[in-house]
């Protein structure tokens, strides 16, 4: 391998770890905003909109797989339970 592609992977490389590091500051970021509760919150250059979805429903797959005799392992693995969802975007200020 020349120096020029072990440069480009060592740059990726780098960039990954940055990037997941970001991430991660974001992450924590919108947790902490998500402890406000919903609304709306301005800083000087963005707006992050935090929404609460109290419930979310979905069809009872179970149950139509029991009737269908399906395997029990089959639909243990597609099983998902999920509430109070709680989402937050964050966008530029229109000037």
């Amino acid at each position: 391998m020349d120096t020029t592609a072990l440069k480009m992977v060592d740059n990726l490389g780098l960039l990954q770890d940055q990037i997941e590091a970001l991430q991660e500051q974001a992450e924590d970021l919108k947790s902490k905003i998500k402890l406000l509760g919903a609304g709306t919150y301005r800083g000087s250059m963005y707006v992050t909109t935090v929404k609460l979805t109290p419930e979310k429903k979905t069809v009872a797959w179970a149950k139509v797989a029991q009737e269908l005799k399906a395997p029990a392992d089959l639909v243990a693995k597609y099983t998902t339970v999920s509430y109070n969802i709680m989402a937050a975007q964050t966008e530029p200020l229109e000037n």
